[in-house]
């Protein structure tokens, strides 16, 4: 049996990056073209390209860099071409987000059902929420929604986990805007779960991609000061909690019962991932954030 080619787009941003090498470790052809050879704004240039390569299952990792004015007709239009050639693969998968919610109501494990209780008011969230509106008719198209993601390879300047263990390696003090409940997933599980959306037939179009497990922020630095063995302070910005932003994984476990590795765990193994590459960390950087 001949093995399935993925079509891996987006494949040098963290989500991307991770998923592809995951895929390369496993028995599939991956397919990870850059921008430069497959620019999925042109249609025709798309059309050809799936028409070429005889692509199994899409892995949709793409964003546009940055803030640009236009950033929702370019995600837009990327999403809309790669939807009119469906045909042209035999699935799509793709991650959007739980701002999709709209974020300024409270996001407090939340379900699928829930979705469209309010447009979003964020660009962002808009944009999103209108891709999630355009795969409904379309059969062989799947969302998975993440809240929190973490890993290996994620930009440690901004994301919490990783810039607070970056931060514990220094000796530094671990800063939090304001505290507030999450839901992390590790880039692992997030690699299980598109394994297994590519293998089967999932019911819906759409599922929550989440641990299921609700961590406050303040919490998580004391887990990654017990991982180092350092007592250094944490301290919070502002009082009170934030808007929570956590969600339900049932429909997910119902279909697909896995067992998320434990944020210790994750921590553990992240922290000395990040030891062995602290060379490459500016700690300058770190004193600004």
């Amino acid at each position: 049996m001949s093995k399935k080619k993925i079509l891996v787009l987006g494949a040098s941003g963290f989500t991307g990056s991770n998923i592809c090498k995951n895929l390369q470790n496993k028995d599939y052809e991956v397919l990870a073209p850059s921008s430069s050879v497959l620019n999925v704004l042109n249609e025709c240039e798309l059309k050809s390209y799936l028409k070429q390569h005889s692509v199994d299952c899409v892995v949709n990792c793409l964003d546009v860099r940055g803030c640009p004015d236009n950033y929702m007709e370019l995600r837009l239009r990327m999403f809309a071409n790669l939807i009119k050639y469906n045909d042209l693969y035999d699935k799509m998968i793709y991650f959007g987000s739980g701002a999709e919610y709209d974020r300024k109501l409270g996001i407090k494990n939340i379900k699928e059902i829930d979705f469209g209780r309010r447009i979003p008011e964020d660009t962002y969230g808009l944009c999103l929420y209108l891709m999630s509106e355009m795969i409904n008719s379309v059969p062989n198209v799947y969302n998975f929604r993440l809240f929190g993601i973490f890993g290996e390879n994620e930009d440690w300047k901004r994301r919490f986990i990783s810039n607070a263990i970056c931060k514990s390696i220094y000796n530094l003090p671990i800063t939090i805007r304001q505290n507030r409940c999450m839901d992390y997933l590790d880039i692992v599980d997030l690699c299980k779960i598109v394994e297994w959306a590519i293998e089967n037939k999932p019911a819906y179009n759409n599922y929550n991609a989440v641990s299921g497990k609700r961590y406050e922020l303040k919490e998580l630095a004391e887990k990654i000061n017990a991982v180092s063995g350092k007592n250094l302070p944490i301290y919070i910005g502002s009082e009170g909690m934030g808007i929570e932003y956590t969600a339900s994984n049932e429909r997910l476990r119902k279909e697909f019962n896995f067992e998320c590795t434990t944020v210790d765990m994750s921590i553990q193994r992240l922290y000395k991932w990040y030891d062995l590459i602290k060379n490459q960390i500016n700690k300058i950087d770190l004193l600004y954030q």
